[in-house]
């Protein structure tokens, strides 16, 4: 099974992205493979290796990595004080486990809800939709499995809900959380408040922070409000732990064609009088898709892997999150995008991976840092 297990990480390290294409350069690097693996009935077919990544449990074979990527992580990070993480709660479609009943029985995509650490840059925790179940449900069952002492929690409107806020409260964590219309009047009732400009006036004199960035052909500026006076808010001790209430004004400007676009977001919060937590968690909430969904799209082509089997292609997912962990980690010392260092993988796979795991020993990390 171990063998089974790195086999199917060092080829999606080096490019492969479906059963087949595994046993192919399992086939290819045998002799290299034998220097580290057992082996013993030589390199397993593409049905053996997908039988046994499939009934392996993909929480257990996550966590386990995971920690070892955290001891990792804290050894080789110098020792400061602790600064408060920003976990994103957020759920991603692998469109390509699916298939319609067009010619066959329809099979829904695997739906994947991670909760994202800014600090360590990997998912700390995942679970899976089933079919025809919404992700509202999933939410409080992962965050109730850790510890959110110093974590300030985010999640996109569709998971703002009470049970989720109880869970976040109950691991004694915060949170900062989008509102949409699925809220209604309480929605509705935010929004007017933090749309009406004497309203915002009085708030920029407390806590209020803005910034400006050039963003492709765009000037984005981006206005942050944040205040606790919400003893008006109709409903507001149905929500646990609400301190108060924000809201993100973004103004982009068209260099070339000078129109202007506003968006407004829209916040509980469950601190106070902190605009740099409130004005960080907003930003880094996106973070989820370009750190995690996209590199595991743009890197690992995992949209396009037609697995059906729901555990083999949930467990496929869990390595490829722990090949994304493995070139987070080694980006540093080859200077190189990810997508990049896994392009130089494939070319010279032995002495690259090699090379990798050198990188991985703390040893040589620590040695590394301080040439």
């Amino acid at each position: 099974m171990s063998d089974i297990i790195i086999i199917t990480l060092f080829a999606i390290l080096s490019k492969a992205s479906d059963w087949r294409e595994i046993e192919v350069f399992a086939k290819k690097h045998e002799e290299w493979l034998k220097k580290y693996l057992k082996l013993p009935n030589g390199i397993p077919s593409h049905d053996t290796i997908q039988r046994v990544i499939s009934i392996l449990n993909p929480n257990e074979l996550y966590n386990n990595c995971l920690k070892y990527f955290i001891d990792i992580v804290n050894k080789y990070t110098p020792k400061q004080e602790k600064e408060i993480d920003i976990l994103s709660l957020d759920g991603k479609t692998t469109n390509g486990s699916s298939r319609s009943k067009i010619t066959t029985e329809e099979i829904a995509p695997v739906n994947t809800m991670s909760v994202y650490s800014h600090n360590y840059g990997v998912s700390l925790i995942q679970g899976y939709i089933e079919e025809k179940k919404n992700e509202i449900t999933m939410g409080p069952k992962l965050i109730e499995q850790l510890d959110l002492v110093d974590c300030i929690v985010t999640a996109a409107a569709l998971n703002t809900q009470r049970k989720t806020v109880e869970s976040i409260v109950k691991q004694k964590g915060n949170y900062v959380l989008a509102l949409k219309g699925n809220q209604k009047s309480f929605y509705q009732d935010i929004k007017d408040y933090l749309d009406d400009e004497e309203i915002l006036k009085e708030i920029k004199k407390e806590n209020y922070s803005e910034e400006t960035e050039k963003s492709h052909s765009k000037i984005i500026n981006r206005k942050y409000y944040l205040t606790s006076k919400i003893k008006w808010l109709n409903g507001r001790e149905k929500w646990k732990g609400l301190k108060s209430i924000g809201v993100e004004i973004k103004i982009s400007e068209s260099i070339q064609t000078g129109e202007i676009t506003e968006e407004k977001r829209y916040y509980i919060v469950s601190f106070e009088n902190d605009i740099h937590n409130f004005k960080k968690a907003v930003r880094k909430h996106w973070g989820i898709e370009n750190n995690l969904h996209a590199p595991l799209d743009i890197i690992f082509r995992e949209d396009k892997n037609k697995t059906l089997e729901k555990n083999g292609a949930r467990n496929l997912g869990v390595i490829r999150r722990i090949g994304l962990m493995i070139l987070k980690l080694v980006q540093a010392f080859y200077k190189k995008s990810m997508k990049l260092i896994m392009f130089e993988i494939s070319l010279d796979f032995e002495n690259e991976i090699e090379n990798i795991f050198k990188f991985l020993d703390v040893d040589s990390l620590n040695q590394l840092k301080n040439t």
